[in-house]
């Protein structure tokens, strides 16, 4: 099931990507997940948590990933070949005659509406299905003592899909391209078709594992436990609830830091990525690599993390952001100095190209080190707790706090774009946000590690 919601994530982060920030520039990246991405992850949570007390875990399960399953034939069959007819384009001038030239970037996201609510989708399948809807079910069959055995397991299997989906994008992208005028949008139709055929194996996989599970002679005494207790806060009362829970408001400041980490880190790289690489089908095929290097990444880093969870949580935990701060700080260096006025021309172009490899490798090792490290560890604090704590803790902290952090981030990054023009002219600050965010995450893990060991 991971193998195959991987799969999914992995075409959506491409086409987001390849569609809009070829169109718009990395710029509007921050646009896009504040006044759009975030409204969604409210809805959505807010959705999760009335079905949740309304239905059964498998009914939930399939009306989660059912509207994702009906969006991508509708978006690569109707929608993009319409693109240019479906734009309300009186609207956003009049509309554009009330907002300032900053604020600009948003009539091109309501001009391009398709794409940008492609974004949000991609964006609400990773913290919505995969990080909530998946872990959730895992989280509810677990222990302390088997997570700590099967998670690093359960990572290093799921994300080499990767090293499927990377390979599959980029031939399949390249070889359209090659075949007609036309290839981009037949490419975009077999990709679409793919993550509809990997979603129905999801849910028929999910719904052999209940089968499996009911044949089981004794079920752990964790789900025995879970399956007596009743979800049935209301949302507002849930939060509220999570507030007032040291162990959890630990785990969400874990998250929140890494969201804002993560993406002053990643915003930046792009600004510089789209110099180079201009063309839907040229970026569509760059991420395809990409995806390839992630998989073999996250390879690599769960062969890691099997042995540092059982040396210590702490130090587990504290992997991710040690490895973003290593490579992160020296991209922002870089790129600092190749946009420095006293460089010369053909020193800045090398410096820019030498810059986008740092950056490169930084969000390899990011990515890889949360698909594993942090993963594997952020789902192991949430063992401990009770069915309350879990489902709406998760929900909570995966869609509300990890959407708090994207907006803080993107509102910041907002404006630092407004201010100063460009995330380019902007790099000396955001860096000095990433870091003394990083130290804060590093600080948060110890607290939180504290906790862990005396919950375990």
């Amino acid at each position: 099931m991971m193998f195959l919601c991987i799969i999914n994530f992995d075409i959506l982060r491409n086409l987001k990507e390849s569609l809009l920030v070829t169109r718009m520039g990395a710029e509007v990246i921050p646009f896009v997940k504040l006044w759009f991405v975030t409204p969604s992850a409210f809805i959505f949570v807010f959705c999760y948590s009335f079905l949740a007390n309304r239905l059964s875990r498998q009914q939930l399960f399939v009306f989660t990933l059912l509207p994702f399953l009906i969006w991508m034939p509708v978006f690569s069959l109707l929608l993009y070949p319409n693109l240019a007819e479906l734009a309300p384009n009186s609207f956003c001038q009049r509309i554009s005659a009330y907002l300032p030239d900053s604020m600009a970037l948003i009539c091109g996201l309501l001009e391009n509406w398709p794409l940008t609510l492609l974004f949000t989708c991609a964006e609400l399948w990773s913290t919505g299905v995969l990080c909530t809807l998946f872990w959730t079910n895992v989280n509810d069959t677990s222990t302390v003592e088997s997570s700590e055995k099967e998670y690093p397991l359960l990572t290093l299997i799921g994300n080499s899909a990767s090293l499927f989906s990377g390979p599959m994008i980029l031939l399949l992208v390249k070889y359209m391209s090659t075949q007609n005028s036309d290839g981009w949008q037949m490419s975009l139709i077999c990709l679409s078709m793919i993550f509809v055929a990997c979603g129905v194996g999801i849910i028929g996989l999910y719904y052999w594992s209940l089968k499996l599970s009911d044949t089981r002679t004794s079920a752990p005494e964790a789900l025995k436990n879970h399956e007596k207790t009743a979800t049935h806060l209301p949302l507002k009362d849930s939060f509220i609830y999570l507030i007032k829970c040291p162990y959890l408001k630990n785990i969400a400041l874990i998250m929140l830091a890494y969201c804002v980490a993560i993406n002053m880190a990643e915003v930046a790289w792009k600004s510089q990525l789209v110099r180079v690489y201009s063309t839907e089908a040229e970026y569509s095929m760059l991420m395809g690599q990409l995806t390839f290097y992630y998989g073999l990444g996250c390879l690599l880093m769960a062969a890691a993390s099997a042995w540092l969870i059982r040396y210590s949580w702490r130090v587990a935990a504290l992997g991710t952001p040690m490895l973003m701060a290593i490579t992160g700080v020296p991209f922002f260096l870089v790129t600092l100095i190749s946009n420095c006025s006293w460089v010369p021309e053909t020193m800045a172009a090398s410096m820019l190209l030498a810059g986008v490899g740092i950056g490169t490798l930084c969000n390899v090792a990011s990515k890889s080190a949360k698909y594993t490290l942090f993963d594997a560890t952020k789902e192991m604090a949430f063992v401990p707790l009770n069915n309350e704590q879990k489902l709406k803790g998760k929900a909570s902290i995966e869609l509300i706090v990890s959407r708090a952090g994207k907006s803080s981030s993107a509102l910041l990054q907002q404006f630092l774009i407004v201010t100063l023009g460009s995330l380019t002219a902007s790099m000396h600050w955001i860096g000095c946000i990433f870091l003394i965010i990083t130290i804060i995450w590093m600080g948060s893990v110890h607290t939180l590690s504290k906790q862990y060991n005396h919950y375990c």
